[in-house]
């Protein structure tokens, strides 16, 4: 028999939300930009982050904000919180099932966020760090 960790599939799933490639001048701005998520969640609630996500899917970092939005339609529903396609959820469906949760599924969906916002956080201090020391020595 198997034991897998509970954090085992929140840190899979931030693992595939992490752009492979990333122009070396924005990888700074994106791992704050995570971090940033992390705390906004923990401050702000799901909910306020999730919308915050769905505004601002343009720009220079506006994939990376879609991709992550997308991620967490997806583990939300793979954990049985929310219902539908999350490929085809609208930011209007997701906020209004965030709006329609009781108050401990609002917490257990809060408490997913929160782990793999935290995993995405954390990979990305750890890649985007690296590909920066390899790109600097390169450079000498």
């Amino acid at each position: 028999m198997s034991v897998r960790r509970i954090d085992q599939g929140g840190a899979a799933a931030a693992a595939g939300l992490l752009p492979d490639t990333v122009d070396p001048k924005l990888r700074k701005e994106l791992r704050t930009r995570y971090r940033q998520l992390r705390a906004m969640l923990h401050g702000a609630g799901l909910a306020a982050t999730y919308a915050f996500m769905a505004a601002k899917t343009s720009g220079d970092l506006g994939e990376s904000y879609s991709t992550v939005a997308h991620g967490l339609r997806q583990r939300l529903t793979e954990r049985g919180l929310f219902t539908g396609d999350p490929t085809t959820m609208g930011p209007a469906e997701v906020l209004g099932q965030l709006g329609r949760m009781d108050s401990v599924r609002y917490a257990r969906a809060s408490a997913e966020a929160a782990a793999l916002l935290g995993w995405l956080s954390r990979l990305a201090d750890a890649s985007y760090q690296r590909a920066e020391s390899a790109d600097d020595a390169g450079s000498r």
